[in-house]
């Protein structure tokens, strides 16, 4: 805190790639190989519930990990690598996946053990009591009933197969603040016709929680709603083409950009992402209800750190808040790549090629009024009298004690509860 006062966290928010299923590490490929040929397929990466099991033992075993999961409750929505990447990226890439010999197994025990080990913790007690498969699994005798494994197996298929058989998405209320986390890959509609980060019986859930008479609203994604605006133009662009925009050539040039570049953002799902905005416009105007002081999404994945905010005059701010903590560094290029897409010309570049494949123009103007920052960050979220402050931290190595890193501030942030107030770091 500014005052020097350290502080405990009420909640610890993890945005997705709590695990790694599809790039293991030397201690989980130890424990495959004295299971199977790693050499056949799905070779290095995960098989089934067993290996998953074990690659939770190992994430969630770290002494320091165990100590804070202890200590503070958290919450947690997973992302493509939990599963594998580009998870649901397009009709496409399943299509792919599902030809191969090893995907059902894999999407089923993906599903299952993140049930299992980080779904569970975000219910109440209410919502886990009338959850019908922890129903069977709390009215187990253990004496004498039969082995689970077959039941949970068949509720992840039934996850994977009819999206809207069960809800990930879930919200939570913490005295005058809305957390909404958001499913967005299970939950996709990938009909080339309707794509959607979200289909439409989530959006409808969506929708019913995002109202008024809260002093802030946030929204976790694990994707970014709010990309930087030349990026956001180029992935809007290349959904374009590759659902036939520009013809046939075109469109199978943009799946392989799309699969190539990880192009499958909310940018990415033009329905959704026009929607969800409409919505967050509404919420900020007081068309819901009493405005909010601020909307404001939070996300990970992109490996590095920013936040943005909508050009807005009245109503409530609406800004994007992301971190990527803990994820391998971005090469030179890539970190090259990020700052000209914040605030080169690919804005104006990205917007006349996004044109001219049609793509409708965003509702509002964004841009990024703060980084971006490619250290190993941490961030902290803090709900003040005079707004939101976030504030990034990085660990610093000292005297070559890695148990032990010191934390150093890299940004921190208050977004001013007062529309006419800039924000301040």
């Amino acid at each position: 805190m500014a005052d020097g006062r350290e502080v405990r966290p009420d909640l610890l928010l993890f945005l997705g790639d709590q695990v790694y299923a599809d790039s293991t590490t030397k201690e989980m490929q130890e424990f495959i190989r004295g299971r199977r040929d790693i050499h056949e397929e799905p070779g290095k990466e995960l098989k089934d519930f067993e290996e998953y099991a074990h690659l939770y033992r190992l994430a969630w075993s770290d002494d320091a990990n165990r100590w804070l999961l202890s200590c503070v409750p958290s919450a947690m929505i997973f992302d493509d690598h939990d599963i594998r990447d580009d998870w649901n990226a397009s009709l496409d890439w399943k299509r792919k996946m599902e030809a191969t010999t090893w995907w059902h197994e894999r999407i089923v025990a993906g599903l299952a053990s993140y049930w299992v080990y980080q779904h569970l913790g975000n219910l109440s007690p209410r919502e886990r009591a009338a959850d019908k498969m922890w129903q069977q699994v709390s009215g187990r005798d253990d004496a004498g009933s039969p082995d689970l494994s077959a039941a949970l197996d068949e509720f992840a298929d039934r996850c994977d197969k009819d999206p809207n058989s069960y809800r990930w998405s879930y919200c939570r209320d913490f005295d005058g603040t809305r957390l909404i986390v958001l499913d967005s890959r299970v939950a996709r509609d990938l009909t080339p016709s309707a794509r959607g980060l979200l289909n439409g019986h989530e959006l409808a859930w969506f929708d019913d929680h995002m109202q008024g008479g809260f002093r802030d609203v946030l929204i976790a994604t694990s994707l970014p709603f709010l990309l930087p605006l030349g990026l956001h133009h180029v992935e809007a662009w290349d959904e374009a083409i590759a659902q036939g925009a520009w013809g046939r050539l075109a469109a199978w040039v943009g799946e392989r950009l799309r699969q190539a570049f990880d192009l499958e953002h909310w940018a990415a799902f033009q329905n959704s992402f026009q929607a969800v905005a409409g919505i967050a416009t509404e919420l900020a105007d007081g068309a819901r209800g009493p405005s909010p002081q601020t909307v404001m999404f939070l996300s990970g994945d992109v490996h590095f750190s920013y936040l943005a905010e909508v050009e807005r005059q009245t109503g409530s701010r609406i800004v994007q808040a992301v971190c990527s903590p803990v994820r391998n560094p971005l090469p030179r290029f890539l970190r090259w790549f990020s700052v000209v897409m914040s605030y080169g010309a690919a804005t104006p570049l990205g917007a006349a090629a996004a044109r001219s494949a049609k793509v409708p123009d965003p509702p509002f103007r964004w841009k990024t009024v703060k980084g971006p920052w490619f250290d190993n960050n941490l961030a902290l979220l803090q709900d003040a009298p005079d707004g939101l402050t976030m504030t990034w931290h990085k660990g610093v190595v000292e005297d070559g004690d890695e148990l032990h890193p010191r934390l150093e501030e890299v940004a921190s942030i208050t977004v001013p509860t007062k529309r006419d107030s800039e924000l301040s770091s």
